[in-house]
Order: structure tokens, then C-alpha cells, then sequence
């Protein structure tokens, strides 16, 4: 019965993650087309505004649906249940009331504080979704405590899609009619609202029952529903959006440290622009890099239940091994083909320096999300404040005087610097609990030497191709290319190298399929 169980849960955390990894890479891609109708400045307007979005989405898609279900999943009872979705839902109206709030009353002074008076409508226009966002959270942290996962899978696909068709079609619109590129990015953002609508209705026999269902309020129970919300709830959101709080630092110090750097606003607007290109690159190499490591995620929830400690350490020393193999390839390749990915997708290699020092943040941010991951399912999430604190801290101590001396570099720096601590920090949480990654300098040693030899031959290739052209569909030819190729040197260095085991050549997604190449050639 409780391998049954277990198996009932993997299966729907799959389908939770795949839902989300497609639903990250959709959000990363349409920043492309986007950017390139509207303009580094049009970008800028946007990027500016999208961490409030952002923040948003996180709570409603991967933040407090987390907690939520871990609530209702403990609950005994259908009453219980629909008793801690009604207290929960009535307290976070109430937050995401006084959010909105906020952001719609204060957007004039918020979009000073930004360097820019002109972002108020759009500011506006993102603060509607705080009142969708508690619906949202409380429906798919009810169905996923349920087990019904595909509601919640369903609604985040629909969600992205929606929005992403409506904020394509105005920046044509708005081209078409010349809209100002603030009424661009205040329409764009209704997006959101539209694909938030769009969600609630694969939850309306939740909400038919929610609202008609009546319980007694008892006033100790509310309190013990807020403190766990704004404690637990609340730090499992910030975690899931590290790189959407970064940006909202940036959103209010990068333009202003530029300007004192001496640059005009119209060129602080064009590289802030240039520098926000850098999310899509980070977005999907994050999504890349960690997919095969939370991939396995379900597992150790599978080996908690089962109560496996011995399958548990090999499955947390084999998720480590295989984020940071994956991280390291997927920021070496972002690296070396940087200027060759920034031509073909954004038209110039303006800032191809910055971006490219952004994606170290890659790693770091992948293995804080992972140590995040294994403290939670510990019940250990207390230990991790310091290194939210720390990251933010530090970013926020540094941004501006880095930018002001290095420009978007100095940016990048003092991103990677927070994110980099921020991982020393997670390391000491997970030793307080007995437990830390695995991971030996022998292993190290052989990713780092793998990255390079990579490195080098995808270097070859452009080098080699250059000479045959520099036009964008060449630059995203010769990106293809040395994808294809470096992918190709990196798996042949780590089967080659002994770097996995067979069995943990099996654990990874495609990993049978490589073995069975490699044996074919030996066997030829």
C-alpha cells in the first residue's frame, strides 16, 4: 500500500514538473520576438515592471501552491480541508487586497523610485493581478494536496500561453499604430491578467464548493494558518523567484547608477535593454540545467514515504552530480556562444560581456534551488533564511556602486557575487541537518576539465565559420552547430571519462539512450 502511495505521488510531481518546465521555457521565449518589435527601449519599459509580474506569478504558480498543498495533503478530512482552503484564501484577499493596493496608489511614487514617472500605468496595470493571484494559489494548492495534478498542470500551460498570445499581438498592434512603448508595455501586461482568468476556470467546481461550504471561525486556527503563510509559504516564493528578486533591484538601481556614470537617460534605457536580454538566457539555461536534476525530485519524496535512507543519500549525491554537470555545460556553451546567440536573437553583440558574466549565475542558482528543495522536504525550510538574506543583501549593497564604475558588467558582477555566497550559505544550512552534496574535488576537477576541452572546440567551430558569413540567420546557424557539437564533445569527455556509473547513466533522462551509442561503437 505505501509503495503504491509513493508511486501515486511520483507520478503526479512528474506531471507537475514537467507542466512547469514547459511552461518556464514558453516564458523565457517570447521575450525574443517581443524585444525585437519593440526595441532595447521598448524591452527596458517592460523588463522594468515584469519582477512585480514575476513576483506575482510566483506566488500563484511555485510558491504558496507548495505550501498550500503540504497543508491540505496533512489534513485529515474532506471538512478539514475545505476549511483550511477557505481560511487561507479569505487571509491572502486580504494580502493580495492590500498589495494592489499599494502598487495601484503608490504606482506615481514606485515609478520614481525607478528613475522613471512615465512606468505608472504600468505599474497600475500589473497590480490588478494581486487580486487573481490568491484564487489561483489557494486552487492549485488544494488540487495538488488532493493529488489532482492535472488541473494545476493544465491551468499553467494555459495561463503562459494565453498571456504570451495576447503580449505578442499588442506589440504588433501597437507597432501597427503606433502606440508610445509605455501604452505597449501597460497593454502587454494585461496579458497576465487574461491568462490568470483563463486558469480560474479549470478550477470552477473547486470554487462552486469553497463557496458555499461555512465553517465556524476559530480565531487561534486563523493564526496558526497566517504565521505558517507568511513564514514557510512566504519563503518557499522568494526561493522559487531568487533571479525575479534580483531583477527588482536592478528594476530600481541600474538605470540611476548609469545616469550618474554619465550617460544620457535615453542610452541608460537603451543599455538597461541590452543587459535585461540576459533573462532569457538565464531563464532557459536554468530551466536546462536544472530539469534533469529535479527530474529526480519525486524520488527522494518517494524514499522519505518509504522511509529509504540509503536510496535517499544516493539519490540526493546523484542530484547534486548531475545539477552541477549540466550547469556547467549549460553556462560554459551560454558563454562561448554568447555573441553568436545575441546577434541572431536580438539583432547585436551589444553587451555580449555582461551577458556572458551573467550566466555563471546559472550554477550557483541551480544548487541553491536544489538545497532549497531537500531543507523543505526535511521540514528544515528555518535554516535557509540566511541565505535569502544574504543573497538580496548583497546585491542590493553592491549594484549600484558596481554599475556606476563597470556599467552593466558591474551589474552582472554583483549578481553572481550574491548568488555565489548565497551558495556557501546553503551549504552550511544542509551540514546543520547531517546532510551536504557529495561532492569530491575528484568529480569537480573532471566537470571543470570537460567544460573546457568543450570550450575549446566550440571555439574551433566559430573560429572555423566565421569566414563564411555574420548575418543573423549565419549567427543562429553557427549557434546550432556548435550547440550540436559542444553537446557532443561533453557526453563523449564524461562517458569517456567515467564520470556516472551505468546506473546513474540510467538515472538521467536520455542516459539509456547514450549508453546504447556508446556500446554500439565499442561493439563496431
Amino acid at each position: 500500500m505505501k509503495n503504491k502511495t509513493a508511486n501515486f505521488v511520483l507520478k503526479g510531481a512528474t506531471t507537475l514538473t514537467v507542466a512547469a518546465l514547459i511552461g518556464k521555457i514558453l516564458s523565457a521565449i517570447y521575450r525574443v520576438p517581443f524585444q525585437n518589435l519593440v526595441g532595447n527601449r521598448g524591452f527596458y519599459i517592460y523588463q522594468q515592471i515584469y519582477p512585480l509580474y514575476g513576483i506575482a506569478m510566483t506566488i500563484g504558480l511555485s510558491g504558496l501552491p507548495v505550501y498550500i498543498s503540504k497543508i491540505i495533503a496533512k489534513e485529515e478530512t474532506d471538512t478539514r480541508k475545505k476549511e483550511q482552503a477557505t481560511i487561507l484564501l479569505e487571509i491572502l484577499f486580504i494580502f493580495g487586497l492590500l498589495v494592489f493596493a499599494v502598487l495601484y496608489l503608490g504606482a506615481t511614487r514606485i515609478a520614481g523610485l525607478m528613475g522613471d514617472s512615465r512606468l505608472d500605468e504600468l505599474i497600475k496595470s500589473v497590480s490588478w493581478l494581486y487580486l487573481l493571484v490568491p484564487l489561483l494559489s489557494v486552487a492549485r494548492g488544494y488540487n495538488q494536496g488532493m493529488q489532482e495534478m492535472t488541473p494545476t498542470a493544465l491551468s499553467q500551460l494555459v495561463e503562459q500561453l494565453v498571456r504570451i498570445c495576447v503580449i505578442i499581438t499588442v506589440a504588433l498592434l501597437g507597432i501597427s499604430h503606433k502606440w508610445s512603448l509605455y501604452r505597449i508595455g501597460s497593454s502587454a501586461f494585461l496579458g497576465s491578467i487574461i491568462g490568470a482568468i483563463c486558469a480560474l476556470a479549470f478550477f470552477f467546481s473547486f470554487f462552486k464548493e469553497i463557496f458555499k461550504f461555512k465553517y465556524h471561525r476559530n480565531m487561534s486556527v486563523i493564526l496558526q494558518a497566517m504565521k505558517g503563510l507568511f513564514s514557510e509559504g512566504l519563503l518557499i516564493c522568494f526561493f522559487a523567484g531568487i533571479l525575479v528578486l534580483l531583477q527588482l533591484i536592478d528594476s530600481f538601481t541600474l538605470k540611476k547608477a548609469l545616469q550618474a556614470a554619465g550617460y544620457s537617460m535615453k542610452n541608460a534605457e537603451n543599455l538597461k535593454g541590452v543587459y535585461d536580454r540576459s533573462q532569457t538566457f538565464l531563464q532557459l539555461g536554468l530551466v536546462v540545467s536544472t530539469s534533469f536534476s529535479t527530474s529526480l525530485l519525486p524520488m527522494l519524496i518517494k524514499n522519505r514515504m518509504e522511509h529509504d535512507k540509503l536510496k535517499f543519500k544516493q539519490n540526493i549525491r546523484l542530484i547534486y552530480r548531475i545539477c552541477i554537470w549540466t550547469s556547467m555545460a549549460v553556462t560554459s556553451g551560454l558563454i562561448i556562444l554568447m555573441p553568436g546567440l545575441n546577434k541572431a536573437l536580438f539583432s547585436s553583440e551589444q553587451g555580449s560581456m555582461a551577458l556572458s558574466i551573467s550566466m555563471l549565475t546559472i550554477i550557483f542558482t541551480g544548487v541553491i534551488l536544489l538545497d532549497n528543495a531537500i531543507l523543505q522536504s526535511a521540514n528544515s525550510y528555518k535554516k535557509n533564511i540566511i541565505v535569502l538574506v544574504a543573497i538580496i543583501a548583497i546585491k542590493f549593497l553592491t549594484n549600484y556602486q558596481f554599475t556606476l564604475h563597470l556599467g552593466i558588467i558591474g551589474a552582472a558582477v554583483s549578481s553572481v557575487l550574491s548568488v555565489a555566497i548565497g551558495t556557501f550559505f546553503s551549504g552550511r544550512s544542509l551540514r546543520k541537518i547531517g546532510l551536504n552534496r557529495q561532492l569530491d574535488r575528484k568529480f569537480i576537477k573532471k566537470v571543470i576539465l570537460f567544460s573546457i576541452i568543450m570550450i575549446i572546440v566550440v571555439s574551433l567551430v566559430i573560429s572555423l565559420t566565421n569566414q563564411f558569413g555574420n548575418s543573423r540567420i549565419y549567427s543562429f546557424m553557427q549557434c546550432i552547430i556548435g550547440v550540436v557539437i559542444g553537446a557532443a564533445s561533453y557526453v563523449t569527455t564524461t562517458r569517456c571519462g567515467n564520470l556516472f556509473s551505468d546506473r546513474e547513466w540510467r538515472s538521467i533522462p536520455g542516459g539509456e539512450y547514450i549508453l546504447k551509442i556508446f556500446k554500439k561503437r565499442m561493439d563496431n
